[in-house]
């Protein structure tokens, strides 16, 4: 996306926003390469929402807590409900098969709520940072168009290792010399995207639980903008990958000393 006119991104998240907060930063101090032009939440009292509001930027809430207590929408395509049952990989795969149609249906309601608020800001691509929501295919193939992934997410590990919530507390509890960060494209999955840049940092034998998130969150936040930026520049490409899993080439003459300053940073760092 190598334009005349900077990105432009949605923000969603569940809590406070201090990738939110870093973002906002970056694009007031112009080093940023995009316009934040909505923040979206699934809880009307994320702090994140404050954050936005503070910086200017227009703010929506998609309660979902309502719609997966509701009853499923019934006015559903029944074809479409069974294609998004068909590929997603998001639910347990103990769920009864009638309970997954239900959660399906009622996912597709939130989203569809989501997606209006999302459109009428026309993102270019949608940045998840503490998004607590898991995603359907419904709403990634109505961004995901013509083959391009469009939804992005960070999260606080090395993956495939430690995917879910607490990456920062089971890097930790694991007894891991090195943590990490990660970006990468959302799919079907849970945390399960083509990656498209990682950062570590080191574990001492001193640092307790805390030490290592507040490590991470200090590389959450430069790789994050720095993803944005390439994306923005038009330096992110997806390739085809070994077996049939994508794979992400990023084009910056100076990838290599921009991950090396990552990693440099993380040594500093001693908060």
């Amino acid at each position: 996306m190598n334009t005349s006119q900077p990105l432009r991104i949605a923000v969603l998240l569940s809590g406070g926003g201090t990738n939110l907060q870093a973002l906002i930063d970056r694009m007031n101090d112009g080093s940023l390469k995009a316009r934040i032009v909505c923040v979206g939440s699934d809880r009307a009292d994320a702090y994140g929402l404050e954050r936005a509001r503070m910086a200017g930027i227009p703010t929506f809430v998609v309660d979902y807590a309502r719609h997966m207590t509701s009853e499923p929408t019934p006015a559903l395509d029944e074809a479409l409900v069974g294609q998004v049952l068909g590929r997603q990989r998001i639910l347990s795969p103990g769920v009864s098969p009638e309970e997954a149609r239900a959660r399906i249906q009622r996912l597709i309601g939130a989203e569809r709520e989501l997606m209006a608020q999302l459109d009428a800001h026309q993102p270019d691509i949608i940045c998840l940072a503490g998004f607590m929501r898991l995603l359907t295919p419904h709403f990634l193939d109505h961004y995901n168009t013509s083959g391009a992934f469009r939804v992005v997410n960070i999260h606080p590990a090395l993956l495939p290792a430690f995917p879910g919530r607490h990456g920062y507390r089971d890097t930790f509890r694991y007894g891991c010399k090195w943590g990490g960060v990660t970006v990468h494209f959302v799919d079907e999955g849970e945390d399960s995207g083509p990656v498209i840049a990682q950062g570590v940092y080191p574990i001492f034998d001193e640092d307790d639980e805390r030490t290592v998130q507040n490590r991470g969150l200090h590389l959450e936040y430069k790789i994050y903008a720095q993803v944005i930026n390439w994306i923005a520049d038009g330096r992110v490409r997806v390739e085809p990958g070994p077996g049939s899993r994508p794979r992400v080439r990023i084009t910056d003459p100076n990838y290599r000393e921009i991950i090396g300053s990552w990693v440099e940073s993380a040594f500093r760092f001693r908060g």
